[in-house]
């Protein structure tokens, strides 16, 4: 169980997972707690191995998020793979819901009072269009109180390691000012944290940088080769 878990934050009574790229069963380049169904990985093992995250969080019921870098959020009360957005909210005691990433930001927000949870994916378009601002909104719709939540930052490639187009820094830059760094390189952290802050959110970050560290997955370190999914976990307990 240990290797599935990178590092976690218990707020209350629920526990947000960020989960390591070992333990699982996927094989060569997918190598091994692989949780995505659309980079080529055989879907028996993705399988298997969303039972194993799941189980970091103790149940048997994860919604996985399919991301398309927007802003859509859904609500969601059954597992399996959601519809496409890059935001999941839910109400549903024993449900899990993951955050799939390899170098954007996965992050939770989490209500325990209320039994309110919330995940989101953001890389530079997801900042750009807002997507935390989107998820922080829905998660009031279902109940969530900012007063009394929190939200958790997973490991994410950090601005040394995403060198950008001039241009695209330029684009970001009057959207995001603090997720630009110089000319060439983009702190997406920083741009998710901002906004997440300023909405009266406490804000963890559970470090590390998915390009340097290679227990987590990192597409730009895979460098054109096939890689898995992995990123963020939280569930409302069943009881």
């Amino acid at each position: 169980m240990a290797t599935l878990i990178y590092n976690s934050v218990t707020v209350g009574s629920i526990e947000v997972v960020a989960l390591s790229r070992h333990g699982g069963l996927s094989k060569g380049d997918y190598s091994s707690l692989n949780l995505a169904n659309y980079v080529g990985d055989d879907p028996a093992l993705v399988a298997k191995n969303i039972e194993l995250a799941g189980s970091c969080v103790g149940t048997n019921k994860v919604s996985v998020m399919q991301g398309e870098h927007g802003s859509r959020v859904n609500f969601v009360s059954t597992s399996g793979y959601a519809n496409t957005g890059d935001g999941l909210v839910s109400t549903t005691p024993g449900l899990a819901l993951v955050a799939l990433a390899a170098d954007c930001v996965p992050f939770a927000i989490v209500d325990p009072a209320n039994g309110v949870i919330a995940v989101g994916h953001a890389g530079w378009k997801g900042v750009a269009v807002n997507i935390m601002q989107n998820l922080v909104d829905q998660f009031v719709t279902g109940g969530g109180d900012l007063i009394h939540s929190t939200a958790v930052l997973g490991p994410s490639i950090c601005a040394k390691c995403y060198e950008v187009p001039t241009s695209r820094a330029t684009e970001l830059r009057p959207i995001s000012p603090v997720a630009v760094v110089g000319d060439r390189h983009i702190d997406v952290s920083a741009g998710v944290h901002s906004v997440l802050a300023k909405s009266g959110l406490n804000v963890i970050q559970i470090p590390g940088c998915t390009f340097e560290d290679e227990q987590l997955f990192s597409y730009r370190r895979a460098n054109g080769k096939p890689t898995g999914r992995g990123g963020l976990i939280v569930a409302l307990p069943s009881s």
